[in-house]
């Protein structure tokens, strides 16, 4: 096969990685240092060495993940015939068609939270009255708990893929005290019960059975079946037994305890299968998905046989400017491609105000002359994305446009919406809500509420009125009903509120929300603390914003020109990225800012908040921008000011 594309350039550590015969071989690798696309050339020699390409598995932890290898196949000229029969997917999707071959059916497969929204619900409802005969007052959750569902579902994923409660031991019963002890609320882990026996029937005689699956449910339900003391299935018609010659795994900072069991079972029934996984260990976040780096570290020597680690040093992503700290301080070796020019910016900026005008230089200099320039190459990465509401309140002003990834705009968050109803209902306005921000407003008043309508039955038939009712009949009428029959102290501070809000008096915003006690509010409606710690951050920026307004008829005002902003804001317009700095992993941007890098608030001696400070800088090619606040500069910004 001929290209007329320039060959690419392959280094000797690339050359080596090829080369190695081993069977077991760990690739420790940097950001930007072409993981995928040497995996790829590594399979490709693979071939060359006789090895079928239809017994060679090509795994990857994210769909993404799966793309690349795609795009690497065609950046190493490999040729079609060869890479359609390469089997490349995801680790979930390889585990979801063995489970379909032992199970028999086809297990209905959900990727968003609204799909599986009403069984969440369900198993909180059942979780706590469980939980109250038990354990009363342990259980955290009140109301219906739709605002914690987005919530749960991440610690479900956590607590499954780190098959915590399965390490636990089998003698493991659920207490205020065993949940503790295991890392996680009891709160979250009575529902997660709940939620699986809803999610898993049992079949006389015939074992268990998946209704549904969630992300990451297939890895997982497959790990606990070749856990098992009796397995549904015999070594002569194991589901892992595919033929396989070689297993290769990109993405491999993100495996977890429900990845590796299957991983690991799965090189043990193959026999004489070889394995080469790929990974920078910097960039495991042990929050996303039980990910755990013990198997970028001794795990995989300790749990399957001890690996050949080639190193993996050269970026091609950014220059020797950033190379040099980043390398400094990740404590690794780090070389970037001379022809490679980038550059680092640490800058002071005390306020959202001075953030901002970080933001709009840097929008300034990438359009120049040009209003058509691309901003999407742009991206702020966001530690705490709840103070990013002044951020992006100035962003509209300067009618700069952005998207926000990984979380809700401050427009959409459920706290700012709760607030805005009550402050609309109090100085008696009209209309304050668009069509879909109505129905996101009237939901989020009722999740802080709480309360059932009297002669509605349940929670079900509570939300079917609180979704029909125009906003004047939720004014009037649903909106004092559930406040009848809410927690007495919940429907005092409420009312006292609104009863402040009713002057119309920005100056009398703080003493509103005091009176709320949204903190107080909040907790019983989110089980993460980290949620309530978002929550706090985003009305302590709408704090902030108000100020600038004259009333909060005008400031209402102001966020009802807003949501229309947003709402014709074209699809294929060049937008500002800002994103949390997980959802930014695995992609990379000409710009990058990462805001707010201050002592005390990202400088944790966690291994999570130290690689989410390696994802951020990481990110750029061309430009990496970090701030401070005047005399609070992180200690991770040491090699960076040198």
């Amino acid at each position: 096969m001929t290209s007329s594309r320039v060959p690419l350039k392959w280094t000797d550590e690339q050359k080596d990685i090829r080369a190695c015969k081993s069977d077991r071989i760990i690739v420790e690798a940097n950001a930007g240092a072409a993981k995928t696309t040497t995996a790829a050339f590594t399979i490709a020699g693979l071939i060359e060495r006789g090895a079928n390409p239809k017994k060679i598995l090509s795994l990857s932890f994210t769909e993404p993940g799966v793309k690349a290898f795609e795009a690497a196949f065609t950046r190493i000229d490999l040729p079609r015939e060869i890479v359609r029969q390469l089997r490349v997917g995801t680790v979930e999707d390889f585990c979801a068609k063995r489970l379909e071959r032992l199970e028999g059916i086809r297990v209905r497969r959900d990727k968003r939270p609204e799909d599986i929204r009403e069984a969440v619900i369900d198993a909180i409802a059942t979780a706590r009255e469980r939980a109250e005969a038990r354990f009363p007052g342990e259980f955290s959750l009140h109301g219906e708990g739709g605002l914690a569902v987005e919530g749960l579902l991440e610690e479900f994923g956590q607590i499954k893929g780190s098959m915590a409660i399965q390490r636990a031991g089998e003698y493991f019963s659920l207490t205020p005290q065993s949940a503790s002890d295991l890392g996680f609320s009891f709160t979250t882990l009575s529902v997660l019960r709940e939620y699986e026996r809803e999610r898993i029937a049992f079949l006389d005689g015939e074992g268990e059975q998946a209704r549904f699956r969630y992300q990451g449910d297939a890895t997982y339900d497959l790990a606990r079946l070749l856990i098992s003391d009796d397995p549904p299935f015999s070594w002569e018609s194991h589901p892992l037994w595919v033929g396989a010659e070689a297993v290769v795994f990109d993405e491999m900072h993100d495996c977890n305890w429900a990845i590796f069991t299957v991983l690991k079972k799965l090189l043990e029934v193959n026999d004489g299968c070889t394995f080469l996984g790929v990974g920078d260990r910097d960039q495991v976040i042990h929050a996303r998905d039980g990910a755990d780096s013990y198997f970028m570290k001794d795990g995989f020597g300790i749990e399957i046989s001890e690996p050949k680690r080639l190193p993996l040093t050269l970026t091609h992503r950014f220059g020797e400017s950033l190379a040099r700290p980043l390398g400094s301080f990740a404590s690794k070796a780090y070389t970037a491609n001379k022809d490679r020019k980038s550059a680092v910016e640490v800058k002071v900026a005390n306020t959202a105000e001075e953030v901002l005008h970080v933001v709009e230089d840097a929008a300034r200099s990438r359009r120049g002359l040009d209003e058509d320039s691309d901003l999407q190459d742009l991206a702020v990465l966001l530690r705490h994305p709840g103070n990013a509401v002044e951020l992006e309140h100035f962003l509209i002003v300067k009618s700069l446009p952005y998207e926000t990834v990984g979380f809700r705009s401050f427009l959409e968050r459920p706290e700012v919406l709760f607030i805005r109803m009550l402050l609309a209902v109090a100085v008696d306005l009209q209309a304050k809500f668009g069509t879909e921000t109505l129905l996101a407003a009237k939901r989020a008043t009722w999740q802080f509420v709480g309360g059932t309508l009297p002669g509605e039955g349940d929670a079900v038939e509570t939300e079917q009125v609180v979704d029909s009712a125009s906003e004047e009949n939720f004014r009037s009428f649903v909106l004092p009903r559930l406040l009848r029959e809410t927690e007495h102290s919940v429907s005092e501070r409420i009312l006292g509120a609104m009863a402040l809000a009713s002057n119309n008096s920005i100056a009398d915003f703080p003493k509103i929300t005091a009176a709320l006690g949204v903190n107080e509010l909040t907790r019983r409606v989110f089980v993460r603390s980290s949620d309530v710690e978002e929550v706090e951050s985003s009305i302590a920026g709408l704090l902030n914003v108000a100020k600038r307004y004259a009333s909060i008829n005008s400031l209402l005002d102001a966020l009802l020109q807003y949501d229309h902003a947003a709402k014709a804001r074209s699809q294929k317009e060049s937008r500002i990225v800002l994103s949390t700095i997980e959802s930014s992993k695995g992609l990379e941007f000409d710009h990058v800012i990462v805001p707010g890098v201050n002592a005390g608030s990202f400088d944790g001696n966690s291994p999570d908040e130290r690689n989410l400070f390696y994802v951020a800088t990481s990110r750029a090619r061309n430009l990496l921008t970090v701030t401070h606040a005047t005399g609070r500069a992180s200690r991770f910004l040491a090699s960076f000011l040198r």
